[in-house]
């Protein structure tokens, strides 16, 4: 008997503990719309939404998304207007902001402060919205989507009342309920005595993401199509975005193509002669700094460093992987140019040890950087003319023309500002692409630069939107495919025309026809070298002269191998047998080896360089909070709670 009396208080518990946690679901117990249809086609809707909170989900107040895309007749896509009127809860009014997207726009009812506890409440929403009705060939309807299917709550009871112009009767009526794409049949109609007030209403509950749409079919004439200036309105209301982002890309590419007609253009190079010696007594490291318009990698720093091992002036060795750079204390006989001063000055006095390794990141750094900034000191502007105006007045048009797509693609700030962070993380993402095209071109002219440079910014950008921050804030936004198309062309024409603009002064153009000749030279077979009038004979002091050179255009293997197929040959068997630089220690300089020791040499210096400095930091990022779309808004709308 107590066993049984027990088992019946549990069955009991447990059928209370179940009523109860029925009863504390959060639920709307009824949604009411009524739709009023005017003569112009504008709707102006009123949804009465009875919802039971308990402080779960629901507990500053209720959201509500509205989709601004729909298609009309012909299966096209337009964008739809709305504009929220007055919003109350419990029949006074409440404080409401909306958030706005390129799709979709969500109603945030409450306040963010103020919670409402557990309890019933009636929330009112008015608005408006145009463009809904559909004109076919013989007949106008109105497909409204009452509910939305993306709400996340059931929905106990839904009810709709259209009511048609006074002189409009409709001729057909249909809905539907369930789940996006569903058919169900819970609902019925009914249609007023004169016929333009019909009133839809469910026959079931709804589950959390099921909705009610229903359907009015009218007479052909009933409501106003639009004019043919609404209808240029609304094209640009649908076009806005595009049409402002594409007439500023005319607009920014007009511009730089005149700008670069006005001083960007190179002036015409002159007549190309292989030579054997710099144009004008240039050191190596401006060859370098001439040929790559700027400073290139670590290979400006290893040919300056040469030229002063080549010169007696320090002695090289390599130590494990690390290199050692001594001062001999030798005499300097004539002037230095200003990047091996620098390197020679941070150096210190005569047997002192530098190593460049991992150890010594700080002083690699300091004299690296006393050696860029004396070479950018000397040289800005002196060679190029970057023409920097004409780039800022770009990017200015630039930065106007993305301002106004970004506003005609959404309006509201909580639009502007992620896809503010897109904008924003692919410039980062741009510059350092950017970077890196510079460092990992080889070519020889300005074209095949440029392409390198475009190749990795289009894989730079592509990345940028593989990221998955960026990817779901595209998705959430909803951006259209063309306006990221349109902000991606103008990040490239910013990019292409601060590189084009840049225009070698007459100087430098001169400068760079005699690179040209040495570069010639350089990568020239033997025999053919030899033939050139006044040419000097391949000697050790001739290949070590031009070694540095070789290392700044990043022709150091040609040259060493050219080096060795002399030591083999018989007129320099004698040189073979006996040479090792003197200013070198530490390679292997036996027969067969100088020209792999030797063209090894500038890659070792470069590695040592690289492995000195400080590893890049690693950075995160995230994003928390609200502004994305439970479900989105595209499929009809729906809500939830905040």
């Amino acid at each position: 008997m107590t066993q049984r009396l027990f088992c019946t208080l549990c069955a009991l518990f447990a059928l209370f503990w179940m009523a109860g946690s029925a009863h504390s679901a959060e639920e709307i117990l009824n949604f009411d719309s009524r739709v009023e249809v005017s003569q112009s086609g504008k709707l102006r809707v009123v949804e009465t939404i009875r919802v039971r909170g308990e402080n779960s989900q629901i507990r500053r107040g209720i959201y509500r998304d509205f989709p601004l895309m729909v298609e009309d007749a012909g299966g096209r896509e337009r964008e739809v207007g709305f504009e929220v009127l007055s919003v109350t809860r419990d029949g006074k009014p409440d404080n409401f902001r909306i958030d706005k997207a390129s799709r979709a726009t969500r109603v945030y009812i409450g306040s963010k402060n103020v919670f409402i506890g557990a309890g019933e409440f009636t929330y009112e929403i008015t608005y408006e919205t145009d463009r809904q009705i559909r004109f076919f060939s013989d007949y106008d309807e109105l497909n409204w989507n009452v509910t939305g299917n993306f709400w996340n709550f059931p929905i106990r009871q839904a009810r709709a009342e259209i009511m048609l112009p006074q002189d409009v009767r409709a001729s057909d009526t249909a809905f539907y309920t369930g789940p996006y794409g569903a058919t169900g049949r819970d609902a019925r109609s009914r249609t007023s005595n004169d016929g333009n007030i019909i009133e839809f209403q469910t026959t079931a509950p709804l589950k959390p993401r099921e909705g009610l749409t229903i359907a009015v079919k009218m007479p052909k004439g009933s409501i106003a199509e639009p004019s043919q200036s609404q209808e240029l309105s609304w094209f640009w209301r649908d076009n806005a975005a595009f049409l402002m982002g594409f007439i500023g890309f005319l607009v920014i590419g007009y511009y730089y193509f005149w700008a670069w007609q006005r001083v960007g253009r190179d002036p015409p190079a002159g007549v190309m002669v292989p030579r054997w010696d710099a144009p004008d007594g240039i050191s190596p490291a401006q060859v370098n700094y001439i040929e790559n318009r700027g400073l290139s990698g670590h290979d400006a720093f290893s040919s300056a460093l040469l030229n002063l091992a080549v010169k007696g002036l320090v002695e090289l060795e390599d130590l494990d992987g690390d290199v050692s750079i001594k001062p001999t204390g030798a005499t300097v006989r004539q002037s230095l140019p200003v990047g091996e001063t620098a390197i020679l000055q941070k150096l210190g006095g005569a047997g002192q040890e530098f190593r460049i390794n991992k150890s010594n990141t700080a002083a690699v750094k300091s004299i690296t950087r006393k050696f860029r900034s004396a070479l950018d000191t000397e040289h800005r502007n002196k060679f190029f003319d970057q023409n920097l105006t004409y780039v800022f007045v770009g990017i200015g048009i630039s930065v106007l023309t993305l301002i106004l797509t970004i506003v005609s693609a959404g309006g509201s700030a909580n639009f502007v500002i992620p896809l503010s962070i897109l904008i924003i993380v692919a410039t980062g993402i741009t510059i350092a692409t950017f970077s890196i095209g510079l460092k990992v071109s080889r070519a020889s002219n300005l074209v095949g630069k440029v392409g390198s440079v475009m190749r990795w910014f289009v894989v730079g950008f592509f990345a940028m939107n593989l990221f998955p921050l960026l990817g779901s804030l595209a998705v959430d936004m909803t951006v259209k495919p063309v306006i990221l198309a349109i902000i991606a062309g103008v990040f490239m024409i910013n990019i292409l025309f601060f590189f084009l603009l840049g225009a070698p002064t007459p100087l430098g153009r001169h400068l760079m026809d005699g690179i040209e000749g040495l570069k010639t030279y350089i990568n020239l077979a033997e025999k053919d070298r030899m033939n050139l009038a006044g040419a000097p004979a391949m000697s050790p002091q001739h290949f070590e002269t031009m070694l540095p050179y070789a290392v700044a255009l990043g022709l150091e293997k040609p040259w060493s191998n050219a080096f060795q197929a002399w030591l083999a040959s018989a007129a320099g068997a004698a040189a073979a047998a006996s040479y090792s630089p003197n200013w070198y220690h530490g390679g292997n300089f036996s027969s067969g080896s100088i020209g792999k020791t030797m063209s090894g040499l500038p890659t070792s210096i470069g590695k040592s360089m690289t492995n000195a400095m400080p590893a890049p930091k690693s950075s995160s990022s995230g994003f928390s909070g609200g502004g994305g779309f439970s479900g989105g808004g595209g499929g009809g709308g729906g809500g939830g709670g905040w």
